[in-house]
């Protein structure tokens, strides 16, 4: 039993990865209903529960809802759960693309973080976006996940394994079609136009 938990502990998810380069403090990720109910969160992207933390990320989720109906889907599903999704750009040491981190809960409130690859395309940036949203949701329709370690839980039910070393990276079959999905909207609206 004791090996499980150090496991869990040491587990390192497709979503849970490292700490963000700004770190998102309990003020910062406190329900702030007044803000965003009257659309003042500088974060927020209007009517969804989602939040990039850069001026370039806000481009990036407005040319998804603009390009694929399932992108825009998934932002319409989350913004009528519990979940509100952090988002940044980061270097990324491994080959992963994207990932998500769970942050916590505030206030009956479910934060995560996604974080893309700086040098990924505008329109990989969505797919890969869409892939990590997907994984929002299946969080979103499991309350009882509330943090890292129930959401490991969970993902070993539900979710692929890969083993690489010491790190275990989790993915569904639901997140892989979704980002092929909205790869293909995406490219054939570029191809297009």
């Amino acid at each position: 039993m004791e090996s499980t938990r150090i496991a869990c502990l040491l587990m390192v998810l497709v979503f849970v990865a490292c700490a963000p380069d700004r770190a998102i403090s309990a003020e910062d990720a406190a329900p702030r209903s007044s803000l965003d109910e009257a659309g003042d969160d500088p974060e927020r992207v209007e009517g969804s529960a989602l939040r990039p933390m850069d001026p370039q990320l806000r481009r990036v989720v407005q040319a998804g809802r603009e390009q694929s109906p399932s992108f825009r889907a998934i932002v319409d599903r989350l913004a009528a759960t519990d979940v509100v999704v952090y988002v940044q750009c980061a270097r990324r040491r491994s080959h992963l693309e994207g990932e998500l981190q769970y942050m916590g809960t505030v206030g009956g409130i479910r934060y995560v973080l996604v974080r893309l690859s700086w040098q990924l395309t505008t329109s990989r940036k969505i797919a890969i976006l869409g892939h990590e949203l997907q994984h929002a949701l299946e969080i979103a329709e499991r309350s009882a996940i509330v943090d890292s370690t129930t959401l490991a839980r969970a993902y070993e039910q539900f979710g692929v394994a890969r083993r690489a070393g010491s790190r275990v990276d989790f993915d569904t079959a639901a997140a892989i079609g979704t980002g092929r999905t909205i790869w293909r909207e995406v490219t054939l609206r570029a191809d297009g136009d």
